[in-house]
């Protein structure tokens, strides 16, 4: 997550700079004040998919950039781009400030969905071992992050899922189904992994986009 979130921070660095070189290709016309039309929509267009991927499309910084630059047509007025990039400023001001629960919830979320989107790519090539590693990696992400919410220490899988079923977080049978993903990632850690089909990791990673969905509310893994 701190590799994550440097490089947004280095990515709102290296638009601070494309903006001033799209400020300083300003030009003044009869009609108004324009900038050039090639280096805005480069930075506009790199600005939209950093606020998509850090704050979603529904905020209020990514709709309003959009609706903005949307309209520009033919012209690129320094007005629209300056409009712009005051909404972009506002939201790396929000990202640095800490202010940032949902924001990390969200890149929380996009973890949790590139590590299963993972998986299932190994799973669809037939590389049941690499995908049943990765969906434990996914699941305990998911138990660390669960644990933190309850103030469990973050310690190896069996025993956060211990202590989370014995602090009410879930029921006896998902603190089975838990025990038994674990037995499995270790079976194919050992090299014992062939008594293991395709199917049963798919239904491992299933189970595991289900669980996460539950306690984690994070409902587009469940798909």
């Amino acid at each position: 997550m701190q590799k994550l979130e440097s490089m947004i921070s280095k990515k709102f660095d290296e638009l601070a700079e494309k903006a001033k070189k799209v400020n300083a290709s300003q030009q003044v016309t009869d009609v108004a004040a324009v900038v050039d039309s090639k280096k805005f929509q480069d930075w506009a267009n790199s600005a939209l998919v950093l606020l998509q991927k850090v704050f979603g499309e529904k905020s209020v910084y990514y709709r309003n950039f959009q609706a903005i630059y949307s309209k520009i047509i033919n012209i690129p007025y320094k007005e629209s781009f300056d409009n712009c990039r005051a909404i972009l400023q506002s939201a790396r001001e929000e990202y640095e400030g800490g202010g940032l629960s949902e924001i990390k919830l969200f890149l929380d979320h996009a973890v949790l969905g590139y590590l299963a989107e993972s998986t299932a790519d190994y799973l669809r090539r037939g590389e049941k071992e690499t995908a049943c590693i990765l969906a434990s990696v996914l699941l305990e992400s998911a138990l660390q992050h669960l644990s933190s919410r309850k103030g469990i220490p973050a310690e190896s899988m069996e025993q956060m899922n211990e202590a989370l079923y014995r602090a009410g977080v879930y029921q006896v049978g998902t603190q089975q189904r838990i025990k038994d993903w674990c037995y499995m990632k270790e079976d194919f850690v050992r090299g014992d992994g062939e008594k293991y089909r395709t199917a049963d990791v798919d239904d491992m990673l299933r189970g595991v986009k289900r669980f996460i969905a539950k306690e984690l509310e994070v409902e587009s893994l469940s798909r």
